[in-house]
């Protein structure tokens, strides 16, 4: 990691403050405007999701590397069902869930390893 950021584990009760944080650290590594917007709801999603499909420990960190801004959220849950990962549209307005990763796809460069022992889903935004 090149440049730091944020580095911690979070909860169900931490969620805001993370939003937060992610906010502020993204704002003061150069994102600004609809970017910002933008790689902060994805961030948002992968929590959130990290909280309702993970297990403990579930942490974040944040950091710079040359023309990108990177965040990876990881968790100790079950993995992620191989056709959540393969969906080429979001879930239809009738299914529970479903849109997060979709969402994330198209608000930032996204990568996502996932197995049994648990996930890392990795969020890029360029710095130009």
């Amino acid at each position: 990691m090149t440049g730091s950021l944020l580095s911690l584990e979070f909860d169900r009760s931490s969620v805001t403050r993370v939003r937060h944080l992610v906010t502020v650290s993204a704002q003061e590594a150069g994102l600004e405007g609809m970017a910002l917007e933008d790689f902060v709801l994805a961030v948002h999603e992968a929590v959130t999701n990290a909280v309702r499909y993970g297990t403990p420990p579930r942490g974040i960190a944040m950091w710079r590397e040359p023309g990108v801004l990177i965040c990876e959220i990881t968790d100790q849950g079950p993995g992620i069902p191989a056709e959540a990962l393969d969906r080429d549209e979001p879930a239809t307005r009738f299914d529970f869930g479903g849109r997060g990763l979709w969402l994330m796809n198209r608000l930032a460069d996204l990568t996502v390893r996932t197995g049994s022992d648990g996930t890392a889903v990795r969020l890029c935004a360029s710095l130009a």
